[in-house]
């Protein structure tokens, strides 16, 4: 099968009728990419499978499709280096390892620096294959899922924190004196508004209230 080549099919029941996963094979075996071409086509697997044979053009793809199906042993990559460079692109797809028998100490490192899983070529079928995949697949749209919740509450807090800031610490010796503030947020889940103030007494007795907005005109 050629970098040109692909399959497509579905296994009934499995997923709807319109989802076909888009799957990138890296693999310079030709007898190797053929095995893991059958093993998909026995199941009638829900993908499109593309191959091609270096990491260099693997990186080039991965944004485009669902998953990667990476054998470590390529001639432009050693060790780990070739899934250590899938990894590193920005929005890549899920990886799931194959490797040979006697490199199976490999996959469990692998999945130890990133891969989803790890598959051993000559001991596993269709399903083992198509399960794997899937499975890569959801845990890294939880991954991704779980990382925007952290950084939208992040975003919350520190959007918090400067709100915060802005309340007034009025400067005034008058005990006889007190402030009560109200807010209208602009938006949805602030704290405060975009409006701030102080209040500064001077020395003839005079209480100074200085109104100002973040953004837009000032108050006055």
């Amino acid at each position: 099968m050629s970098g040109s080549e692909s399959t497509a099919a579905r296994v009934p029941g499995t997923e709807p009728a319109d989802v076909v996963w888009p799957i990138l094979l890296v693999e310079d075996d030709d007898a190797d990419a053929y095995l893991v071409s059958e093993l998909l086509d026995e199941v009638a697997a829900p993908v499109r499978l593309t191959r091609v044979r270096t990491v260099a053009e693997a990186v080039r793809r991965s944004e485009q499709v669902a998953c990667v199906l990476l054998d470590l042993g390529l001639p432009d990559s050693e060790g780990l280096s070739a899934l250590r460079r899938l990894l590193a692109v920005e929005a890549g797809a899920p990886v799931v390892v194959l490797t040979g028998m006697v490199d199976e100490y490999r996959g469990a490192q692998a999945v130890a620096a990133g891969a989803q899983d790890y598959l051993v070529k000559g001991q596993v079928d269709g399903r083992d294959l198509v399960r794997a995949v899937s499975h890569a697949i959801e845990r890294k749209r939880a991954d991704t899922a779980a990382q925007a919740l952290r950084e939208s509450e992040l975003q919350a807090d520190e959007r918090a924190r400067l709100e915060r800031g802005l309340l007034p610490r009025p400067l005034y010796d008058d005990r006889r004196l007190r402030h009560a503030a109200r807010y209208r947020p602009g938006r949805q889940q602030s704290l405060l508004g975009g409006d701030f103030y102080d209040m500064v007494s001077t020395p003839d007795g005079t209480v100074h209230v200085l109104p100002g907005d973040v953004v837009g005109p000032a108050l006055g």
